[in-house]
């Protein structure tokens, strides 16, 4: 994984911790609801995306699977924002474009 893909990821994950928190203290003190949603699909999703992220280089399919699920339940909650899904969307793309390194490089196990 690329520096720029790494912190990439690590700013996309951010971002959407950083969107459910400031949902949930709007749920919290508005009334309205979904704090289930709201913080799930934001705060979750942002944690996978961190998760996958950091977990890249030594683990590279469970990071994928992290990475992507955390990209789609960030984009159900983002998807009024159309430029977040389609940040995600990138990154789902570069990490699935990402070439595998020669057999040699890699230790058994791993993936």
């Amino acid at each position: 994984m690329g520096r720029r893909l790494w912190w990439f990821g690590i700013v996309m994950g951010a971002l959407l911790v950083a969107f459910g928190v400031a949902e949930t203290v709007r749920v919290l003190t508005s009334g309205d609801g979904g704090l289930a949603f709201w913080f799930g699909s934001l705060v979750g999703g942002g944690a996978c995306v961190l998760a996958g992220t950091l977990l890249a280089t030594r683990h590279r399919r469970p990071s994928l699977w992290l990475t992507v699920v955390g990209c789609v339940a960030g984009a159900l909650g983002t998807a009024w924002t159309l430029v977040v899904p389609f940040l995600l969307l990138t990154l789902v793309a570069l990490r699935l474009s990402e070439k595998r390194p020669p057999a040699i490089l890699r230790s058994e196990g791993q993936d």
